[in-house]
């Protein structure tokens, strides 16, 4: 299932707000997409998390993860159980409903065919009403999203300032705002470093990655 991610031309836009004194991040305000990328990635079969790195040359970040997605790949069938198949354990079918209710970024993880697997969902009332949103949460809000990834709903501007202050931020005149930009390949690079770092953000957008 894993396939060139730079083929597709998806993006989804990030604000960082970055503390230049330390050149870190400090969090990032984030809208439904990126969110819905995050959340969606506990849908996604390690295996097939692994696979699309080591299809990108971004294995490395997976450790010995790597290894073990190689070693599936280099056994003989033979040594595998009559209903085991390497297809199925390198390539795992993701949990999500459909192609066409995943999130833009995750695509990736879908095969073209899956079929739709979702149930009705029940509303107050006892209604029943098709939710054909894509993603998992709601587009009205802004979303902060801390260096480790941790998502909150944005927090009001007072809320905003004692987190300045626990992240012992002396100038504020030293937060600056930086947009980016995220496409396949910079999705999966961000799922490389959160595999072992708990600045994701920094490392990936201000440069350091070891």
């Amino acid at each position: 299932m894993a396939t060139n991610p730079s083929s597709s031309e998806t993006t989804v836009s990030l604000k960082l707000l970055v503390d230049k004194s330390s050149n870190k991040v400090v969090f990032a305000e984030a809208g439904k997409e990126f969110v819905d990328f995050l959340f969606g990635l506990l849908q996604v079969p390690l295996g097939s998390i692994i696979g699309l790195l080591r299809d990108n040359d971004l294995v490395a970040g997976s450790g010995s993860l790597g290894r073990v997605h190689e070693s599936i790949q280099n056994l003989d069938p033979s040594y595998l159980l009559p209903n085991q198949t390497k297809g199925s354990l390198l390539n795992p079918t993701p949990a999500f409903q459909s192609s066409t209710l995943t999130p833009p970024l995750l695509q990736n993880f879908v095969s073209p065919d899956q079929e739709i697997r979702a149930q009705p969902h029940y509303y107050y009332g006892g209604n029943v009403q098709n939710n054909t949103e894509k993603g998992y949460v709601r587009g009205v809000v802004t979303y902060m999203v801390m260096d480790d990834l941790t998502v909150k709903p944005m927090s009001t501007i007072s809320s905003i300032t004692t987190l300045i202050n626990t992240l012992n931020i002396k100038d504020m005149g030293s937060v600056q705002e930086k947009n980016v930009e995220i496409d396949i390949k910079k999705g999966l690079e961000l799922i490389k470093v959160s595999l072992y770092s708990t600045t994701v953000l920094t490392d990936v957008f201000l440069g350091h990655r070891e």
